[in-house]
């Protein structure tokens, strides 16, 4: 299989949007205006992208706009990250037309004002500055500049650098060599975690995830949910309404579009063989930031720009992915009655009653090789293919949804992962016995009588990160507790797991609240978590 210049890692690009390239309708007072007096200029702008802006500047620099703007921004501290022999890095988090309650304060769902909530995240990577600048640049003119109407419409969170360790260090991962971008199933790292915590008190619609890529013909590329579990509704509004929005704008600007593609396995993890290796749209995985939040019910967009990772490109990556953010802002604005009504929602209103529990990419036999451009020894774009091209995702295994799940009280680290996802967690206050799905075959869960002992975690399905619950508790779950991406890989056969399942309707219960992060904290079974950080 041939693969552009810039490498496994770099290759990124799409599906071209042929015949849906028609204008999405965004009123004109949402679209971004001239700026007129001048808002003041990033780090990086002030040293003429000269150089790029210091990880540990962030958060100074957004205390300064936030003096100048007043109550259009919001500056709060997300997390303390320990750094080893330095300083601890802070992670800021702005708030533009922060919610009543102030910065990163919950807001109850009846006392929704109507705007849209995005979350902006950049910095996952440490060695890839232009999220990090866009993010920025981001808050900035949505409080003082050009972005401001949208405010009307929109609030924004912004975590402009998640990884500040890795990129005072410069590497892809963070100081304990985590990929962030990886680890938003585990949440191994306490960043991740700081990152859904804000995610589940604020409920933001959009989440949008701004990177780099390697060198690339197509200079802008944007990942949409493709997780087999993922709701419908959501990926047919990102791939029909925000895409073909997104490709006008960068088409005005004359920026190269392609929907994202990947290359598999992972570029990130140890290296393989080229023979092993096929392209598809982006990885199916949960455990990457797109496909998680959308998981939880947002809608998780990633956006990418292409890059040499040299410093004298980077007000130019900078300004493509800052064209790219606008765009989406621009039309998730004008969508937004559309996305509030399909994020958070269950598969009780979707027609397809089966969550999959594995799944893999398949081919499509119609089209066995992807049209591609890539660039030739004189950097001009030149046409080619890329092959294996498997751009379907094919369901190995399916479950329906129960009305919950039951797991035992000595699996409080299962526990404490779903609720440190936003997913609402209760306690069995008296043994219960009931007839419940039991999981000798993970695939396949028999029903049988068992007694619920008191202080039994209690999962309903009936909640807005019902996809999620489902990918990280179902035993047969790939991307789950007991999958290759959790801390435990499956249970003796023959063995029953800590978790059954509740069948449908769900019984009256005696139910008490619950703290599973807390009790996973003490020794157990397990070992405790990691503490929190400040």
């Amino acid at each position: 299989m041939r693969v552009p210049a810039g490498g496994r890692r770099g290759l990124a690009a799409g599906l071209a949007l042929a015949g849906v390239v028609a204008a999405c309708l965004v009123p004109s007072a949402l679209r971004a205006q001239e700026p007129g007096a001048a808002p003041p200029p990033t780090p990086a702008e002030a040293a003429g992208w000269l150089a790029s802006t210091p990880p540990d500047s962030a958060f100074p620099w957004l205390e300064r706009l936030a003096a100048g703007v007043g109550a259009r921004l919001r500056v709060d501290t997300l997390a303390l990250i320990p750094a080893s022999g330095a300083a601890p890095a802070a992670i800021p988090v702005a708030f533009v037309a922060p919610p009543r309650g102030g910065a990163g304060d919950a807001r109850p769902e009846d006392e929704d004002d109507g705007r849209l909530r995005v979350l902006v995240v950049g910095g996952q990577h440490g060695d890839e500055r232009a999220g990090y600048e866009v993010a920025l640049r981001l808050a900035r003119d949505l409080a003082a500049g050009p972005l401001a109407p949208l405010r009307g419409a929109l609030d924004v969170a912004v975590v402009p650098v998640l990884n500040p360790v890795g990129m005072r260090l410069g590497t892809r991962v963070d100081g304990a060599g985590t990929d962030l971008n990886r680890d938003h199933a585990t949440l191994s790292s306490p960043a991740v975690r700081a990152l859904w915590e804000l995610h589940a008190s604020w409920r933001p619609h959009v989440v949008l995830d701004l990177h780099e890529m390697g060198p690339s013909p197509y200079a802008a590329q944007i990942g949409i949910p493709t997780h087999p579990n993922a709701d419908p509704d959501l990926v047919e509004l990102a791939r029909y309404r925000v895409l073909p929005y997104v490709v006008r704008r960068l088409a005005e600007a004359n920026v190269r579009f392609h929907e994202y593609v990947a290359v598999h396995p992972d570029p990130a993890g140890p290296p393989v063989a080229e023979a092993d290796t096929f392209v598809s749209l982006a990885p199916i995985a949960a455990s990457n930031a797109r496909n998680a939040f959308t998981l939880a019910g947002s809608l998780g967009l990633l956006l990418e720009t292409a890059s040499g990772g040299e410093i004298d490109g980077l007000r130019e990556r900078s300004d493509r992915l800052h064209l790219m953010a606008t765009a989406v802002l621009e039309v998730v604005a004008g969508l937004a009655d559309e996305l509030r009504a399909a994020t958070g929602r269950g598969v009780q209103d979707d027609p397809s009653p089966l969550l999959a529990l594995r799944a893999r990419n398949a081919e499509d036999p119609d089209r066995p090789v992807l049209l591609w451009q890539r660039w030739n020894a004189r950097g001009v774009a030149v046409p080619d293919t890329l092959a294996p091209w498997r751009p379907r995702v094919a369901r190995l295994a399916a479950l329906p949804v129960p009305a919950a799940w039951a797991i035992r009280p000595e699996a409080a680290d299962l526990a404490a992962l779903v609720a440190r996802h936003g997913i609402r967690v209760q306690r069995l206050s008296a043994a219960t016995r009931l007839r419940v799905g039991v999981y000798r075959d993970p695939r396949a869960p028999d029903a049988r009588e068992r007694t619920l002992e008191e202080g039994t975690w209690l999962v309903p399905a009936d909640q807005p990160g019902q996809r999620l619950a489902f990918t990280l508790i179902e035993p047969g779950s790939a991307d789950g507790w007991f999958g290759a991406a959790g801390p435990v890989t499956g249970h003796p056969a023959g063995h029953e797991p800590p978790v059954v399942r509740i069948g449908r309707p769900f019984p009256a219960l005696p139910v008490a609240p619950a703290d599973p992060v807390g009790d996973a904290r003490a020794p157990g079974p397990g070992g405790p978590l990691p503490a929190e950080t400040p």
